[in-house]
């Protein structure tokens, strides 16, 4: 009989969709870029896609109450964007949802259909903290990351409750973009426990790997992640992303590829002679593509808990499930950041390297900077203002805008800005 398995398993998905503007002039205004798609053309593709992506917002929800339903016990990571989050607020609010059909159904409120998941099934989905807008943490002024964090916090309180925001207890940093090895760093990872978190997900490129490791022994572990800096130290849990099984993930990677891959992970690992089940947590996009409109969800998640009773060498858990069950007391291992740093496409190269990004990045520190001189003294009639205004430039951190490093994002970026600027108070 088997009394610990060889691997734990676990799905992650990311959500996330940018604010954007729409219309010119005193017509124009900035809504979600999920909610201008399904305002496209009729017969467009652009509003074909937003009603299977608006589907994927719905699909976890969806599919662990029916399976939970059946007696089955999925198990599911998920993190969503504070401004997307909000965007399927007002779209389950507004009738949009509602009067939209996909296969002949209407979305419905997707927002409540989360919420009763979180409330009956709290065992079977664990969500993590991001980042309010998305923003790409090392390339945005230190000086906003709390309200950053914070601002999605409150988010997710209003919509899910308190009690849901206490199992809340990992962190997705938006492109899993980590800070390089300093004092900096250091204050990312100190602010981020301020905030609740015990723990955070990286990329494998973001740590040095110990010559001796082989990627089991660094991505399918949870490690103690230890940063020193000018005489100050500080430490965090750290899971790590499954690069290989994320890429599968997203491109349609069946229940069979997924065990198969487990079994193999927790017996390379079991090797080396550790005593704790390997950790597989694969995480990607949850709409874009269309294995993850379409196929994901009834042809990979589904079966992977229906056939559950055929691989009894995999165990589904939760990240802090895993962490309360296997590792009590915390791990023995630690691993360091890499000196640059890293996301899970690499490097930091697509959010800071170019013409535009790095001006849009120094029209966004400005503002910033103009914010936080404008909290000096400000008088208490300028209260209200400063709050929009700080609001504000918290969506003009959104990451989008200077990743794709095209004419129409750029202008994007510099309309928030401009609108963002009208909302500081006058002196």
């Amino acid at each position: 009989m088997i009394t610990k398995p060889l691997a734990v398993f676990v799905p992650w998905l990311h959500m996330h969709q940018p604010p954007i503007w729409v219309g010119e002039g005193e017509e124009g205004r900035l809504i979600g870029n999920l909610e201008k798609m399904l305002h496209g053309p009729e017969n467009s593709e652009e509003r074909w896609n937003a009603g299977w992506y608006a589907r994927a917002y719905l699909n976890p929800a969806h599919y662990v109450q029916r399976l939970s339903a059946q007696g089955y016990a999925p198990r599911l990571m998920l993190d969503y964007s504070g401004v997307l989050l909000e965007e399927l607020d007002k779209l389950s609010h507004d009738g949009t949802f509602a009067n939209y059909h996909v296969q002949g159904e209407p979305l419905g409120n997707v927002i409540a259909q989360l919420r009763k998941m979180l409330a009956e099934y709290p065992e079977a989905v664990e969500f993590a903290g991001t980042a309010y807008s998305h923003c790409y943490f090392p390339a945005t002024p230190e000086r906003d990351h709390e309200a950053q964090i914070m601002e999605w916090r409150a988010v997710f309180a209003e919509l899910f409750g308190e009690k849901a925001l206490a199992r809340v207890r990992g962190f997705w940093l938006p492109e899993m973009g980590m800070l390089g090895d300093g004092i900096e760093a250091l204050r990312l990872v100190r602010l981020i426990k301020k905030c609740g978190y015990e723990w955070v997900i990286l990329p494998a490129s973001a740590l040095e790997r110990p010559a001796d490791w082989s990627t089991v022994q660094l991505e399918n572990q949870v490690h103690r992640l230890v940063i020193a800096a000018e005489g100050e130290g500080e430490e965090i849990l750290c899971v790590v992303r499954d690069t290989e099984m994320g890429i599968r993930q997203q491109s349609g990677q069946n229940a069979d590829g997924c065990i198969g891959t487990a079994r193999q992970r927790g017996a390379a690992l079991k090797q080396t002679n550790t005593q704790t089940p390997a950790l597989v947590v694969p995480t990607s996009d949850g709409e874009n593509g269309n294995v993850m409109m379409f196929e994901f969800f009834p042809n990979g998640f589904a079966p992977l808990f229906e056939n559950q009773a055929h691989w009894p060498e995999v165990e589904f858990l939760t990240v802090s499930q895993y962490l309360d069950k296997y590792l009590p007391d915390g791990p023995t291992s630690q691993v360091r950041l890499a000196a640059g740093g890293g996301s899970w496409i690499g490097g930091h190269h697509s959010w800071k390297a170019g013409e535009r990004r790095v001006q849009v990045l120094e029209a966004v520190e400005q503002l910033s900077r103009d914010v936080a001189q404008a909290r000096l003294g400000a008088s208490p009639r300028d209260e209200w203002a400063l709050e929009q205004a700080a609001h504000a430039l918290l969506v003009c951190e959104t990451s989008c805008y200077v990743y794709w490093d095209s004419e129409f994002w750029t202008e994007q970026a510099y309309r928030c800005l401009g609108w963002a600027r009208t909302l500081l108070p006058t002196p």
